[in-house]
C-alpha cells in the first residue's frame, strides 16, 4: 500500500513539475492571428528548439480588442488573462483600427497592457502588415501601423512586434511569392511562417534560421494534421528577414 501511495505521490510530482516547466502564452486576436494555425506554428518552433511553450488563444473573426474587452460575441479574453497565469500575452487589434479608429484602438491596447502588467505578464503588440484597402489616407511612415502602435512601448512595460516591417520587406525582396490569400488581405501560408519566425526569435532570442519548414500533429484520433508548410528556399528567406530586422 505504502509503495502505491509513493507511486501515485511521484506521479502527481512529475505532472506538477512538467506543468511548472511549460511557459503560458496567450493569443488575443482575430483572423490575422488564428490563419494557418499560427501559435500552434509558433508552439512547434518552440518546441523544436528545446522551448516548451504551451500556446493558447482568444480568438474570433473580425474581433476588435474593445470586442475582447467588453466580452462580446462571448470573448472570455479578460477572464483568461486574469485567471490563467501567462508569461507571455499577445495583443492584436482589427488591423485597420490603429489607423481608422486610432483613439480608441489605444484606450483598448492599454486596458489590455494594464490587465497583463497587473497579473504579472509581459504584452506583446501585434503590429499586423498594411494591405490595399486599408486606408485611404496618405502615409509618411513606411510601416504606418507601427508607427501608431509603437508609442504603446514607450514606458517599456510592453514590445512591439513588427511583422509589418517584415511583409514588407519580403513583399518588396520577392513580389513573386505571396504573402496573402486572395482576398490580399489575410496572410498566405508564407504570410504566417514569416509572422511565426518572428515570434520565435522575440519569444527566445534565437535565430530562426535552420527551423523546419512544415510542421504536424496528430489529432484525437491519431490522424496527421499539417499546420503549416512553405518551400525551403521560402522558409530560409523569411528566417534570414527576421534576423535582419531583430
Amino acid at each position: 500500500m505504502k509503495r502505491f501511495l509513493l507511486r501515485i505521490f511521484l506521479l502527481i510530482s512529475s505532472l506538477l513539475a512538467e506543468d511548472q516547466k511549460k511557459e503560458k502564452i496567450l493569443f488575443i486576436g482575430n483572423s490575422f492571428t488564428f490563419y494557418w494555425n499560427l501559435p500552434l506554428v509558433i508552439e512547434s518552433m518552440g518546441k523544436e528548439r528545446g522551448y516548451d511553450f504551451d500556446i493558447f488563444q482568444s480568438t474570433i473573426g473580425g474581433s476588435s480588442l474593445k470586442n475582447h474587452w467588453l466580452q462580446e460575441n462571448d470573448l472570455k479574453s479578460k477572464e483568461l488573462v486574469t485567471r490563467g497565469n501567462f508569461s507571455k500575452v499577445v495583443l492584436q487589434d482589427y488591423s485597420s483600427n490603429p489607423l481608422s479608429n486610432t483613439k480608441e484602438s489605444l484606450l483598448y491596447f492599454n486596458k489590455f497592457i494594464d490587465l497583463v502588467v497587473e497579473k504579472n505578464g509581459h504584452p506583446f503588440i501585434y503590429a499586423t502588415w498594411f494591405y490595399e484597402g486599408i486606408s485611404e489616407d496618405r502615409f509618411e511612415s513606411i510601416d504606418p501601423i507601427q508607427n501608431v502602435l509603437e508609442r504603446l512601448t514607450n514606458d517599456k512595460r510592453a514590445s512591439l512586434v513588427p511583422v509589418d516591417t517584415a511583409f514588407r520587406i519580403f513583399q518588396k525582396r520577392y513580389p513573386d511569392v505571396p504573402l496573402f490569400t486572395d482576398d490580399l488581405k489575410h496572410p498566405s501560408p508564407v504570410g504566417t511562417y514569416l509572422t511565426a519566425c518572428l515570434y520565435f526569435k522575440i519569444f527566445t532570442g534565437q535565430s530562426p534560421l535552420g527551423l523546419a519548414r512544415r510542421y504536424e500533429r496528430k489529432d484525437k484520433s491519431g490522424k496527421k494534421i499539417f499546420l503549416g508548410m512553405v518551400e525551403k528556399l521560402t522558409a530560409e528567406r523569411c528566417q534570414r528577414i527576421v534576423d535582419e530586422i531583430i
